[in-house]
C-alpha cells in the first residue's frame, strides 16, 4: 500500500526521516512567518497546527502509515470517522492561538472530510475502483481548494498562512481517503527518490523546455529570460515549490485523476486526458483566462504524466513540475 515494487528500509529510518522533515518544515515556516512580522500566541498556534498537519504529510510518504491505517480502519469501519480529528484539531490549535475561533469552521471542515468519505464508502460497496463515486470524491477534495473555499475557512485564524495549512490538509485527506480507505493502487505517494526517478525527471524536464520555451516566446506568453539571481535562492525556491505546489498537484492530477483514468482507458489516452484537465485547471490563474497558459500547462501535464507512468510513482513527476515552476519564476519572471 505504501510503495509497491520498491525496496523497504528499516522501519525506524522512515519514521525518523518523516518526523525530522515535519519538524524542519514547520520550523522553516515559522521562521519565514517571523520575518514577515508574525509572532506571539498566533504564531505559536499556527505553528502547532502546522506540525499536526505536516506530520502525516511526511509520514504517509516515508513509512507504511497508510497501510497501518488501512488495517486499523478495516477492523471496525466506523473508525474512518477518526479522520475528522485531523482538520478539527489543527483548526482549534490555530484559532485558539489567534483568538479568532468561528463556529462555522467546524462543520465546514467536517464536511470537507465527510463528503468524499461518504462517496468512497458508497463506491466501496460497488466494487473496486474506478467508479463514478470515485470521480465525485476527487472533485470533493479538489474543488474547495481550487476555488479558495477551504482557505477562506482558515483565513481569520491563520491569515496569509491559510493557503499553506489547507494545501497540506488536502494532501493528508486525499492520501488517507484514497490509499488507506479506498485502497486505490498506483497512487505512488512516496518520498523515496531513486536514480531512475532523477533520470526520468531530467529527460522530461529537458524535453518540455525544448518544446514549451519556443512556443511561449513565439506566443509572447514567456518574456525574455534573465540570469538566475543565485544558486541558493534557486534551490530554496525549488524546495518550496516541490513541497507546496508540485506534490499536492501531482498527487491530484497524476496519482488520482490519471491513475483512475488509466484503469478505464489506454495509458496514452489517460495521460492526454489528465494533461488537458491539468491545463484547463489553470484557466483561473490570473486576472483573466489565458489560453496560452492552458496550452503550455497541458504540454507540461503530458511530461509530468509521462514521468509518472514511466517511473511508477509521483516523485519523478514532482521533480519535473518543481523544475518547470522554478525555472519560470527564477528565469522568466
Amino acid at each position: 500500500m505504501h510503495v509497491s515494487g520498491r525496496a523497504s528500509s528499516p522501519i525506524w529510518i522512515g519514521w525518523s526521516a518523516g518526523v525530522a522533515c515535519a519538524l524542519a518544515g514547520s520550523a522553516a515556516a515559522a521562521w519565514l512567518a517571523v520575518l514577515h512580522g508574525y509572532g506571539g500566541s498566533a504564531l505559536a498556534g499556527a505553528s502547532t497546527a502546522l506540525v499536526v498537519l505536516v506530520l502525516p504529510y511526511f509520514l504517509l510518504g516515508t513509512t507504511d502509515l497508510a497501510s497501518r491505517l488501512a488495517t486499523w480502519m478495516e477492523v471496525r469501519r466506523t473508525r474512518v470517522l477518526a479522520l475528522l480529528a485531523l482538520p478539527v484539531l489543527a483548526y482549534l490549535l490555530c484559532a485558539s492561538g489567534a483568538g479568532a475561533f468561528t463556529w462555522i469552521a467546524i462543520p465546514a471542515l467536517a464536511g470537507y472530510v465527510l463528503l468524499p468519505l461518504g462517496l468512497l464508502l458508497w463506491a466501496e460497496r460497488s466494487g473496486r475502483p474506478p467508479r463514478l463515486q470515485d470521480a465525485f470524491a476527487v472533485l470533493a477534495v479538489w474543488l474547495p481548494l481550487e476555488f479558495g473555499l477551504l482557505p477562506e475557512v482558515w483565513r481569520s485564524a491563520a491569515g496569509e498562512g491559510a493557503g499553506v495549512l489547507t494545501g497540506v490538509l488536502g494532501v493528508d485527506v486525499a492520501v488517507i481517503l484514497f490509499v488507506s480507505i479506498r485502497r486505490l493502487d498506483g497512487v505512488g505517494y512516496s518520498f523515496a527518490i531513486r536514480p531512475s526517478d532523477l533520470r526520468e525527471a531530467f529527460w522530461n524536464l529537458l524535453m518540455f523546455c525544448c518544446i514549451a520555451i519556443p512556443i511561449g516566446r513565439w506566443s509572447q506568453f514567456i518574456p525574455p529570460g534573465h540570469g538566475v539571481s543565485s544558486i541558493p535562492e534557486f534551490a530554496v525556491q525549488f524546495l518550496g515549490i516541490f513541497l507546496g505546489i508540485a506534490i499536492p498537484e501531482e498527487l491530484l492530477f497524476r496519482g488520482l485523476i490519471q491513475n483512475l483514468l488509466q484503469k478505464l482507458l489506454p495509458r496514452t489516452y489517460a495521460l492526454l486526458v489528465a494533461a488537458v484537465i491539468f491545463g484547463l485547471s489553470h484557466l483561473n490563474n490570473g486576472p483573466f483566462p489565458d489560453w496560452r497558459y492552458v496550452l503550455l500547462a497541458s504540454i507540461a501535464g503530458i511530461f509530468y504524466g509521462r514521468a509518472y507512468q514511466r517511473s511508477g510513482g509521483l516523485m519523478a513527476a514532482c521533480l519535473v513540475h518543481a523544475g518547470v515552476d522554478t525555472i519560470w519564476r527564477e528565469v522568466f519572471r
